[in-house]
């Protein structure tokens, strides 16, 4: 667009100059000519307004501007909210663009509004270039008689209504008989007002055609021709085809609404569902619910495998979902069918909904839900490797849970993060959850100040060698005893400092302090007693976990032999080379690296064999599989055997009673911790058991 070509365009605002700026500069890279609108100069080639939140201010401005400036098109660019909000302003303005429309396709909605516009007032100048653009052109129009109550339509509209009859005027009803049921009583009422006031006017029907096809018409025009009795003789109208701009419209709104990566519903879908769900569950004294799905370990799967693995795994999951909630096949779509419905969005990242109306009670959810988490469940073969996903579910049901989405929302998301807590599955919402919501925001606020109050402090679960029945070592677990909210579950403490980004900070006092404990116990007794601590994956994302134990260790007095660092199989699958030259020095130090919980997570023999391991702690649950009778375990046999053929030193956690005991000691594992002999005790108890006092 040249510099004698631009585009002469002034810009009327409501309220927001951001928006304005942001439209004026990107029309103004585009090559328009933008200025504020101004009643007192020259008419510009075209008027854009922005509205605010519409209502009578717009349809007053758009009166004015339709009085000030009668042969400039008018353009309103909605917002959302005036979308929504505002009055009948289609007999002042020229062209309604939607909210949903980008910035980046204005500047060509404005150049093709002025190129109609330029034919419509063309039209309207001459009657001779009409019948010659009806001759050539197929334009359909048509000439409105008040007085009579006829219709002269142009041939080519005619031939849309499947009027053969070549009389001059025609009744109105092969004309009304087409149009939509709901846009008859618009469509004649407009014409009757625009010959009484002789306002343009514009307005948008459905019609259907000769061939049955529903059809979209943008009709305009005005009245000419005043009459002694002060009504205008005829009134003239273009009929514009807009079919395939509303079909446009239509699917560009629709797409609007689905998620891209699984073509389940989005957020926006979600949030239109449950307002409408709600509104008709109130009408109909009906009861919904709301559920909440997260899958588990998703990051770690992202983390290990790739974001492209992440987006296959979400498919499947849709995918899944979709058919096990489908009822009378309604899934994600809008169709009236007999209740109950259900419909499945994609909040985004790993975060589904699913929506049931017109349910019978909480066992109707509860049978959605246990259908959920089986079929999430079941292995899937992500770029080679079988996963076995899982989920948790929190259920929030009207009207008990709440009577606003806002309220649902809250208390389903309360529900999942119990079920997450709960280590997975299920959960309905009890107040006891939101309840938890306040205590968690209040623990996130005192957990900062509770090492400086000497709140938190470390116990010790001793490590036995079954052979000697001695103490060879301890892990130091946190305790938290809060004076205003109670003792605090140590996994619930680690939580919230992950969450928080407090568990680096947390994590580098308890390796000082398990240090400076373990450098007395060396030094008051002479069989040695190694530290075990553990250490959070996110403190190795911060790299500061070598740094760390070097100062411990120097500051204490530890010989580095005696520290054994825990570890998670997700640290290890982290395809980050700074994590394992971390463990390599430290390994080179002499720190032993423990891989903690060893048969509960995605355990491969891969990661044993290529990572910097030296011992393998085997999780309570392979323990729990040796009977209280003392029948032994084949799994847990293979597993330690495998430890030692890959000369790793094996350590049993979550030992609980004399028969896995004796059954692990005879399989080689010979170093355990558990119940069966100590809970984690306070350091001076620890002492005492070590008899160092």
């Amino acid at each position: 667009m040249t510099e004698q070509r631009k585009v002469d365009l002034a810009i009327w605002s409501a309220a927001d100059e951001t928006r304005v700026v942001e439209v004026a500069g990107f029309l103004e890279s585009a090559g328009f000519a933008v200025h504020d609108l101004d009643f007192s100069t020259e008419p510009p080639q075209v008027i854009l307004m922005l509205p605010g939140s519409g209502g009578p201010q717009l349809a007053s401005t758009c009166t004015k501007i339709s009085d000030a400036y009668p042969h400039a098109p008018a353009v309103v660019y909605h917002t959302a909210e005036s979308e929504n909000a505002h009055p009948a302003v289609d007999d002042h303005v020229f062209e309604l663009l939607p909210a949903s429309l980008a910035l980046t396709a204005l500047p060509e909605h404005i150049l093709t509004v002025l190129k109609r516009w330029q034919r419509f007032e063309e039209l309207k100048s001459s009657a001779v270039t009409l019948q010659r653009l009806e001759s050539t052109m197929d334009l359909v129009y048509f000439d409105f008689r008040p007085a009579t109550g006829t219709f002269r339509p142009s041939r080519q509209l005619r031939r849309i209504i499947g009027h053969d009859a070549e009389t001059d005027a025609m009744a109105p009803s092969p004309l009304l008989d087409c149009i939509h049921t709901d846009d008859r009583a618009l469509f004649a009422g407009t014409l009757f007002e625009a010959a009484r006031s002789g306002t343009p006017f514009c307005v948008q029907i459905r019609l259907t055609d000769a061939n049955g096809h529903q059809r979209h018409f943008r009709v305009r025009g005005r009245a000419f021709g005043a009459l002694d009795g002060g009504s205008s003789s005829r009134v003239f109208a273009v009929c514009e085809d807009t079919t395939d701009h509303m079909q446009r419209l239509a699917e560009a709104e629709a797409r609007s609404r689905i998620d891209d990566l699984t073509g389940l519903g989005n957020r926006r879908y979600f949030d239109d569902c449950l307002a409408t769900a709600l509104a008709r569950a109130k009408r109909e004294r009906e009861q919904l619910a709301l559920l909440y799905i997260d899958l588990d370990r998703f990051k770690l799967i992202n983390d290990t495998l790739g974001h492209e693995a992440g987006d296959q795994l979400l498919r499947v999951i849709s995918a899944r979902l979709s058919d096990v909630v489908r009822v009378d096949d309604v899934v994600c779509l809008d169709h009236d069918v007999s209740s109950p419905e259900a419909r499945v969005s994609r909040l985004g990242g790993d975060e589904f909904t699913v929506l049931l109306s017109g349910i019978h009670g909480h066992a109707d959810a509860e049978l959605v839900a246990s259908r959920i988490l089986k079929v999430v469940a079941e292995p899937v073969e992500i770029q080679g490797q079988l996963l076995t996903p899982s989920a948790s579910l929190g259920i929030a049901v009207y009207p008990g849970d709440g009577e606003t989405p806002n309220e649902l929302r809250k208390r389903a998301d309360a529900a999942l993060y119990a079920a997450k807590g709960g280590g997975g599955g299920y959960r309905f919402f009890t107040q006891s959850m939101e309840d938890g919501a306040v205590r968690r925001l209040s623990l996130e606020h005192e957990l900062r100040g509770a090492l400086d109050r000497e709140e938190i402090e470390l116990h010790y679960q001793p490590r036995i060698d079954y052979r000697t029945g001695e103490v060879v070592g301890a892990e130091a677990l946190l305790r938290w005893s809060s004076p205003t909210l109670g003792r605090v579950h140590p996994a619930e403490v680690i939580r919230i400092a992950e969450d928080t980004g407090f568990i680096s900070e947390l994590g580098r006092w308890a390796l000082q302090h398990a240090c400076q404990e373990a450098a007395y116990w060396a030094s008051a007794r002479e069989v040695p007693c190694r530290l075990s601590v553990n250490v959070s994956p996110l403190q190795f994302e911060q790299g500061d976990v070598f740094t760390t134990v070097v100062e411990s260790l120097k500051r204490a007095g530890l010989p580095p032999e005696m520290l054994d660092l825990e570890i998670t199989e997700s640290l290890l699958l982290r395809d980050d080379p700074r994590i394992g030259h971390s463990l390599e020095e430290l390994r080179r130090m002499g720190v032993r690296i423990v891989l903690d919980d060893f048969g509960k997570g995605y355990s491969a023999l891969a990661v044993l064999m290529s990572q910097p391991i030296d011992v393998l702690k085997l999780d309570r649950r392979l323990i729990e599989t040796v009977a209280p009778d003392g029948d032994g375990s084949t799994l847990l046999a293979n597993v330690i055997r495998m430890a030692r053929d890959l000369s790793l030193h094996p350590i049993a956690e979550g030992v609980s009673h004399a028969d896995q005991a004796e059954f692990l000691s005879s399989q080689g594992c010979h170093e355990m911790q558990g119940f069966f002999f100590s809970a984690a005790i306070p350091a001076q108890a620890f002492r005492e058991k070590l008899e160092l006092t």
